[in-house]
C-alpha cells in the first residue's frame, strides 16, 4: 500500500469509525515504509486540521454531497493540492482515482477526477460569512464552537486560539525526577527546557516511545501545561492522595514522583482495562505508591468512609483545549456534547469532594476551555460548599506557551 491510500485508510479509520488520531497514528506508523512516513502523517493531520477549509474548496462542484468515503477521499486530496508544497496535480489526482476505484467504488471515479480537475483549475476560493464563519472555515473549527470562544473570553482572544489549533506541536516529556534531573537530560542535547512546568523537557528527536529514555523509565509523555496539575496538588511525602479519574494515569505517576514515591496514591477509573493502563505505568517507572482500582468517581462507593490529604478530580471533559494535537476532536464534536458532560463533571466533583480531610486540598482540572465546564463549574460548587475556599485557579490558553489549553482550579478545606 502507497503512501496516499495508506493515508485515507488512517483517515477512514479516525473520520468514519471515529478513531484516535494519536492512537492510530502512533501504532500503525509503525508498519509503513520509514520513507513514507513523514507524508503520511503529514497528509493525515493536515486533513485533520483542515477538515472544513478543504471541504469548502470542493463543496460547490457537486449537485449533492456524495457519500462519506468519497467525501473523504476528496477532503484529504484537495488539502494535497491546494495546501501542500511540490505535490504535482498530477500525481494527487490519478491517485485518488485509483484509490476510488480500488477503495470505494469504480462508479466514483469520474466525479472525483472532474472535482479535482476543477479544483486544480480554479485554485483556493474567497471565504465568505460573516466574521466568526470565515474565522472557522479558516481554522475549520465549528462555527458554534468559535461563537462560543468569542462570546466566553472576546475575540482577540478567539482569533489566537483558533489560529494556535493549526500549530504542529512539539514533543514534550516529563523527567522522571526520582531516575534523572532535567540538567542531565538537558546535557546530552536531545532535549530542550520546558517554559512553564519545573520537569518538563522537549524532545528533539523522533519516535520517544521506542527511545532509551522511555524504555528506562526516565521520562513520561506528558504535555507541558498538564504537567501544572501535578504542581497544583503539590504532594507532601507521607501524604494519601486521591486521583478519581486517573486512566491512563499520567498525572497519578508524576504525583507519585513527586512525593518521592513516599506515601499511597489511590487511582480509580470505572472500566478495569483503563485501571491497567494506570498500572502498566506504575509499572514501567517502578512506582510503589500507586494503588489503582476499579471505582465510579460520582458515586465513590468503593472507598467509602476513607478521607485523604489532597484528591484530584482531572473530569472528563470536552477537550476543546487540545484540539492542536487531537484534531479528530473537533471534526467529531457536537454542541450538544457538554449536555451530559456538565452534570457528569458536578458529580464528581461534589463526590470527591467528601473525601478531603479538614486543611485539605481539592484540586479540578480539564483540558478545555469552555467556562461552563471550568470557573462555572467551580463557582457553582463553592456556592453549594462554604467549607471550601479556592486558594487560585488559571485558564491556560494554548498560544501562550504553544501548549495544550487547560483549566486548573485549586481549592482547601477548611473546616
Amino acid at each position: 500500500m502507497n503512501a496516499r491510500a495508506y493515508a485515507f485508510a488512517l483517515l477512514k479509520e479516525i473520520c468514519i469509525d471515529e478513531g484516535y488520531s494519536n492512537l492510530l497514528l502512533r501504532n500503525k506508523l509503525q508498519s509503513v515504509d520509514p520513507k513514507d512516513k513523514a507524508l503520511v502523517t503529514q497528509i493525515v493531520y493536515g486533513t485533520l486540521q483542515n477538515y472544513r477549509l478543504v471541504r469548502y474548496q470542493w463543496q460547490s462542484y457537486v449537485k449533492k454531497e456524495p457519500c462519506k468515503e468519497v467525501a473523504l477521499l476528496l477532503d484529504m486530496s484537495v488539502y494535497q493540492l491546494l495546501y501542500m508544497d511540490k505535490m504535482p496535480a498530477y500525481a494527487v489526482i490519478d491517485e485518488a482515482v485509483r484509490i476510488t476505484k480500488k477503495n470505494i467504488h469504480p462508479r466514483f471515479s469520474a466525479l472525483v477526477n472532474a472535482v479535482l480537475r476543477q479544483v486544480e483549475r480554479n485554485g483556493k476560493r474567497e471565504l465568505e460569512g460573516n466574521a466568526i464563519e470565515q474565522l472557522a472555515l479558516e481554522t475549520s473549527h465549528p462555527t458554534w464552537l468559535v461563537a462560543m470562544w468569542k462570546a466566553q473570553y472576546g475575540w482577540q482572544e478567539c482569533e489566537k486560539i483558533c489560529h494556535s489549533d493549526l500549530e504542529i506541536r512539539k514533543q514534550c516529556v516529563r523527567v522522571n525526577t526520582m531516575k534523572a534531573s532535567v540538567e542531565e537530560l538537558l546535557a546530552s542535547g536531545e532535549f530542550a527546557k520546558g517554559s512553564l512546568a519545573e520537569d518538563a523537557l522537549y524532545y528533539l528527536g523522533n519516535d520517544i516511545i521506542h527511545s532509551n529514555y522511555y524504555k528506562q523509565g526516565l521520562i513520561s509523555i506528558q504535555d507541558e501545561v498538564s504537567q501544572l496539575v501535578a504542581q497544583y496538588v503539590d504532594p507532601q511525602p507521607q501524604e494519601r492522595i486521591l486521583d478519581v479519574c486517573s486512566a491512563p494515569g499520567t498525572k497519578a505517576c508524576h504525583i507519585a514522583e513527586r512525593m518521592g514515591d513516599k506515601g499511597s496514591i489511590v487511582c480509580g477509573d470505572i472500566h478495569a482495562h483503563r485501571v491497567e493502563l494506570i498500572k502498566n505505568g506504575a509499572r514501567r517507572l517502578q512506582l510503589q505508591s500507586i494503588q489503582a482500582q476499579v471505582m465510579d468517581a460520582t458515586s465513590l462507593k468503593e472507598i467509602e468512609g476513607e478521607m485523604f490529604d489532597r484528591v484530584l478530580c482531572d473530569v472528563p471533559c470536552s477537550g476543546y483545549g487540545v484540539l492542536a494535537r487531537k484534531s479528530d476532536i473537533k471534526y467529531h464534536a457536537k454542541s450538544t456534547d457538554m449536555d451530559t458532560l456538565i452534570p457528569l463533571q458536578q458529580q464528581i466533583l461534589q463526590s470527591a469532594s467528601k473525601h478531603v480531610v479538614k486543611d485539605g486540598i481539592l484540586v479540578y482540572s480539564t483540558c478545555t476551555l469552555n467556562k461552563k465546564e471550568n470557573e462555572k463549574q467551580v463557582a457553582a460548587f463553592l456556592a453549594q460548599h462554604e467549607e471550601f475556599e479556592c486558594l487560585q485557579q488559571q485558564t491556560i490558553f494554548p498560544y501562550t506557551h504553544h501548549s495544550d489549553g487547560f483549566y486548573i482550579a485549586k481549592l482547601k478545606r477548611v473546616r
